[in-house]
């Protein structure tokens, strides 16, 4: 449930974000978002908690944490903002999925996680309809240019992420996790700025009022909630599992973008959702004896679920 919540979130990440790229810089957006973001965490949890696990974490965890920081808060939003602003939110969406497969492939490197021959076909299935959306091109050439590239890097910065944080800092409050992310993110976007002679106040003055109520949304629905329910579902699942459910990220991100853009969606569009749908209905119908009894599919899982990804669960939950 918490994965499929990531999924719905993440999904409005690139619509969210493209109706924000044309009035704020990469920079900007990164320390407004991870700024709000922040606060909504310490709305939600509250400051004298977060500091009290805060204070209570090793030095090991710490230096990841700002690792993952500067991972996921700097170099891969600011990627992907700067792909964003050269490319459609549908195209983004599309390529964002890559991350799910450098999950996949770092999980197995960094964390000898395996699949099953279902879950295998679940997520070729699902490739399959993210290929046949990327590669047609409404206008019928080819669609790769810097900013989808960019889009990819980022992607990959996300999932490197992703890995360091399961393999080192399943034992952390996710929240507070985000918390560091979120620090480390403004404290190194405004030194950035500082060598480039850039001018954060002057494009917040700029800022258009009518899009406060944009900025706020991305924020809340594309950070808060995504990355809340991203990390406590990779706290309780293999990453490769999460993965394949998120890798219907395309999906969310198409159906976000027409709704909130109002980007067409074209009929192979329409036919690549089709296939990665059935590929997440064959993944998570990958146990039998759910098959069954599909009103214990849940209950199912959580009792055969393997005794290594019991013990990842946190001591805090």
């Amino acid at each position: 449930m918490l994965a499929f919540g990531a999924l719905m979130w993440g999904g409005t990440y690139s619509a969210l974000a493209k109706g924000l790229t044309p009035f704020l810089s990469p920079v900007t957006l990164l320390i407004l978002s991870e700024a709000l973001t922040a606060v909504f965490i310490i709305m939600t949890f509250g400051l004298a908690p977060l500091l009290k696990k805060l204070l209570e974490m090793d030095t090991r965890s710490l230096w990841f944490s700002a690792l993952i920081g500067i991972l996921n808060s700097v170099i891969a939003p600011f990627l992907w903002f700067s792909g964003l602003a050269r490319t459609s939110a549908i195209n983004a969406s599309i390529l964002s999925s890559m991350e799910i497969i450098f999950i996949i492939v770092l999980a197995r490197l960094f964390l000898r996680e395996t699949l099953t021959r279902t879950q295998v076909v679940g997520a070729a299935t699902v490739l399959f309809g993210v290929a046949i959306i990327n590669l047609i091109p409404m206008d019928g050439t080819s669609a790769m240019h810097v900013g989808d590239l960019l889009i990819l890097l980022g992607s990959f910065t996300y999932a490197l992420g992703a890995i360091l944080f399961k393999k080192h800092l399943s034992h952390v409050m996710p929240e507070l996790t985000i918390v560091i992310r979120n620090i480390v993110g403004i404290a190194a976007a405004f030194f950035i700025s500082l060598f480039f002679h850039y001018s954060f106040l002057a494009e917040v003055k700029a800022f258009p009022l009518e899009k406060v109520a944009l900025l706020v949304a991305f924020a809340f629905f594309s950070r808060y909630l995504n990355l809340t329910f991203f990390y406590e579902a990779i706290e309780r699942l293999p990453a490769t599992t999460l993965s394949l459910i998120d890798i219907g990220n395309p999906l969310s991100g198409i159906i976000f973008a027409h709704l909130i853009l109002g980007e067409q969606i074209a009929s192979y569009q329409i036919v690549g959702g089709i296939f990665i749908l059935c590929g997440l209905m064959i993944e998570q119908l990958s146990i039998p004896a759910a098959l069954q009894h599909p009103l214990d599919f849940l209950k199912l899982r959580k009792r055969i679920m393997p005794i290594p990804v019991i013990h990842s669960i946190p001591r805090h939950v």
